[in-house]
């Protein structure tokens, strides 16, 4: 093998491609962390975390001692790098708008302070 092989040079060499916008230039896409995270199952994983070199992922502690990933839009470049590393392969890369569209939702399906879940 080459010196200049990495594991991450190969995950990124085998990333599927941008999208393409209707000009023809790639458009930016981010990551997005599907609900089946083993984290909020109460495994302790956060290999994404450790993949994305911005910082990026990052994990909140919850009541109960479990952690959720939150992604950082602002942060995120749509590397990939985090996808490779998911153990349960929940980890997309979206447009932006749709992102924005999928945290919306979240946090309307979350019951207020002092409700309980229906």
């Amino acid at each position: 093998m080459s010196e200049g092989l990495s594991r991450r040079g190969l995950f990124r060499a085998f990333r599927a491609p941008e999208a393409q916008t209707v000009a023809g230039e790639p458009s930016r896409q981010i990551a997005h962390i599907g609900a089946e995270c083993v984290e909020h199952r109460g495994v302790t994983c956060r290999r994404c975390g450790e993949a994305c070199d911005p910082g990026a992922i990052r994990f909140r502690l919850q009541v109960g001692g479990r952690a959720a990933p939150v992604l950082d839009t602002t942060l995120c470049t749509g590397c990939g790098d985090c996808i490779g590393t998911c153990p349960v392969s929940v980890i997309t890369l979206i447009d932006p708008d749709r992102a924005a569209l999928a945290n919306e939702l979240a946090q309307l399906a979350k019951p207020a302070p002092g409700e309980t879940a229906a």
